[in-house]
C-alpha cells in the first residue's frame, strides 16, 4: 500500500511547474471557471451595462460569452441581442473606420438578427447606416432606400437614442433622421447654406459691375485761340484808321476820291470784318466747348456716383468668396469620400488646406478699386482643395467664377500616398507675353487688367507634383506698383509646410 502522504512530503516539485499552477494555470483555470458558472443572462446583463458605459471590449466578450449558451428564446430577443452586440462591435466609431474583417462581422450579426426577426426595425436601421457611409465614401449619390425611412420612424425611441450616442454618422441619411427624432431639429451641423435669390441677384450685379469699365472721363475739346482774330480785326482798324487820315488830307473831295484811299479803306474794313468774324467765331467755339464739357463732366460724375454706387465693399467681396471656398471644400470631401472624422485624427492639422488664387490668363480678368479695398480682385479664381488623411492625401481641384460664384464644370480629384510625392513647392515666376498671346516654354501671357494697360506681373505658384500628375496653382499675383491679389485666408505657405512634414513622417516610417 503506497503511502501517499509520504509521497508528497518527499516529493520534489518541479520549479517551472510551480510557477505555472502558481500564476498562469491558476488564474486562467478560476476565470474558465467563473465563467464557466456564470449564467447566460448574468452575461448579458454584464454586456448591456458595458455598452451603456461604453466599454466596448467588455461588452464584445459578454455578448460572446452569451451568445455561446443563449437559451431558447423568442425570435424578436434573438434578433435584439445580436443587433446589440453589432452596436457594441462599432466601439464608438462609424463602419469605414474599421477593418473589412469587422465590417464583415457587424454585417454577419444584423444578417442574421434579419432573418430571426425580418420586421427588426433596429437590425434594419443599423444595416442601412452601414451601407450609407460606405456609399458616401466610395461617392455614391444613393439615398435611402424606401424600408430605411419606414425602420428609422418604427424604431422606438429607446434603440433610437442607443444608436446615435453609440455611433455618429452625419453623412447617413438614415442616422439624421434618428438623431431628428432624439434631438429636435437635429443636431448634424448644417452644410452652407446657399445665398437667397436677393442676395445673389445683387452679387451678381455688384461684381458684374466691378468687372466693367468705370465710366471714361470726358476730353475738353482744345480752345480756339481768338488772337488768330484779334490780329486781323486791329489790323483792319489800323489801315481804316490811315484811309480815313489820307482822306480828310484832301481838301477837294473829287480828287479824293481818286486817291488810293478810298481803296486802302475798303481793304482795312474787309480785314476788320474778317478779324472780328474770326474773334466772335473763336469765341463762340469756346463757350459752347466748355459749355459742353461741363454738361459732360456732370453727365459723368452722375454716371460715376452711380457706378460706384453699385461697387460691392470689400466686406460683401470676402463675405461671399468665402461661402464659395466652403461650397466648394463640401464638395471637394464628397468628391474624394473623405469626413471630418478621417481629417480630425491626423495631428494638429484638423481642417482641408484651402489654396485659393487667380485663375490662368487670359479668361481671367483683374480689378482694383479704392471702394473695395487695396489689392487686385479676379473674375476666376482656382481653388486647391487638400485632406491630409492618415495613410493619403486627397487633392481637389476647380475654378470659381467670382461673379456668378459657381464653379466651373472642370475639376479634378486625385489621392496619393504621401511616399508617391515627387515635388511641393512654391516659386515666383514673371508673366512677359500679352494677354492674348500662348505660352512658350520661356514666357507665360499676363492677365488682363480692367482700370489698366497691361503690366509688368509677377505670379507666385504653388506646386504639387506627383508621377505622372501635376498640381499648379497661382496663389498671388503682383504689379510693379507694389500691388497685389488678396485672399486673406488662402494658406499656401501652411499647406506646404504641413505637406513636407507628412513626406519626411512617410520616409522615416519606411
Amino acid at each position: 500500500m503506497t503511502d501517499l502522504a509520504g509521497d508528497r512530503d518527499t516529493a520534489v516539485p518541479d520549479p517551472d511547474r510551480m510557477h505555472v499552477n502558481n500564476f498562469a494555470a491558476v488564474e486562467t483555470q478560476q476565470n474558465s471557471f467563473y465563467a464557466e458558472s456564470r449564467a447566460p443572462q448574468d452575461h448579458l446583463d454584464a454586456a448591456r451595462r458595458a455598452l451603456a458605459e461604453r466599454q466596448w471590449e467588455q461588452a464584445c466578450k459578454n455578448y460572446a460569452d452569451y451568445h455561446e449558451r443563449e437559451p431558447s428564446a423568442t425570435p424578436r430577443r434573438m434578433a435584439d441581442t445580436r443587433t446589440e452586440y453589432a452596436l457594441a462591435k462599432f466601439r464608438g466609431r462609424r463602419p469605414r473606420a474599421h477593418p473589412d474583417q469587422t465590417q464583415s462581422e457587424i454585417q454577419a450579426l444584423l444578417l442574421k438578427a434579419r432573418d430571426l426577426d425580418p420586421e427588426s426595425p433596429a437590425a434594419a436601421v443599423l444595416m442601412a447606416i452601414c451601407d450609407e457611409d460606405l456609399d458616401h465614401a466610395f461617392a455614391s449619390e444613393a439615398g435611402p432606400s424606401e424600408e430605411a425611412r419606414k425602420a428609422s420612424a418604427d424604431l422606438d425611441l429607446e434603440w433610437a437614442r442607443r444608436i446615435v450616442t453609440t455611433v455618429t454618422v452625419h453623412e447617413s441619411p438614415t442616422w439624421q433622421a434618428l438623431d431628428r427624432r432624439i434631438h429636435p431639429g437635429g443636431t448634424v451641423p448644417m452644410r452652407v447654406p446657399p445665398l437667397s435669390d436677393e442676395e445673389r441677384a445683387e452679387r451678381m450685379h455688384r461684381m458684374g459691375t466691378l468687372f466693367t469699365p468705370p465710366p471714361a472721363v470726358p476730353v475738353r475739346e482744345p480752345r480756339v485761340n481768338p488772337l488768330y482774330g484779334i490780329l486781323p480785326l486791329a489790323g483792319g482798324i489800323t489801315i481804316i484808321w490811315v484811309a480815313m487820315t489820307l482822306l480828310t488830307a484832301y481838301p477837294d473831295p473829287l480828287r479824293s476820291l481818286l486817291s488810293p484811299a478810298p481803296y486802302i479803306g475798303i481793304t482795312g474794313l474787309a480785314t476788320t470784318l474778317l478779324g472780328g468774324w474770326s474773334t466772335c467765331g473763336a469765341t463762340f467755339s469756346n463757350w459752347r466747348n466748355n459749355h459742353a464739357f461741363n454738361r459732360a463732366m456732370d453727365d459723368y460724375r452722375e454716371k460715376l456716383r452711380v457706378y460706384e454706387d453699385a461697387l460691392p465693399t470689400d466686406g460683401q467681396i470676402s463675405r461671399w468668396l468665402r461661402h464659395d471656398v466652403e461650397v466648394v471644400v463640401d464638395r471637394a470631401l464628397a468628391r474624394l469620400g473623405i469626413v471630418m472624422e478621417e481629417l480630425h485624427s491626423t495631428g494638429r492639422i484638423t481642417e482641408p488646406l484651402v489654396i485659393v488664387g487667380p485663375a490662368d490668363p487670359p479668361k481671367t480678368k483683374l480689378i482694383r478699386h479704392h471702394r473695395v479695398g487695396n489689392g487686385y480682385v479676379a473674375s476666376r479664381y482656382t481653388v486647391f482643395v487638400v485632406c491630409m488623411a492618415d495613410q493619403k492625401l486627397g487633392a481637389y481641384r476647380t475654378v470659381l467664377d467670382s461673379v456668378t460664384g459657381r464653379r466651373e464644370r472642370e475639376e479634378q480629384t486625385s489621392e496619393y500616398r504621401y511616399r508617391d510625392i515627387v515635388s511641393v513647392n512654391v516659386r515666383t515666376v514673371r508673366l512677359d507675353l500679352p494677354p492674348d498671346a500662348k505660352k512658350t516654354e520661356d514666357a507665360e501671357p499676363t492677365y488682363t487688367f480692367v482700370d489698366a494697360p497691361e503690366k509688368n506681373t509677377l505670379a507666385e505658384r504653388f506646386t504639387l507634383i506627383v508621377p505622372g500628375d501635376r498640381f499648379t496653382v497661382t496663389t498671388k499675383v503682383s504689379t510693379d506698383d507694389g500691388q497685389g491679389s488678396r485672399v486673406d485666408f488662402s494658406r499656401a505657405d501652411r499647406a506646404l509646410a504641413a505637406i513636407r512634414r507628412r513626406i519626411a513622417a512617410s520616409t522615416v516610417r519606411t
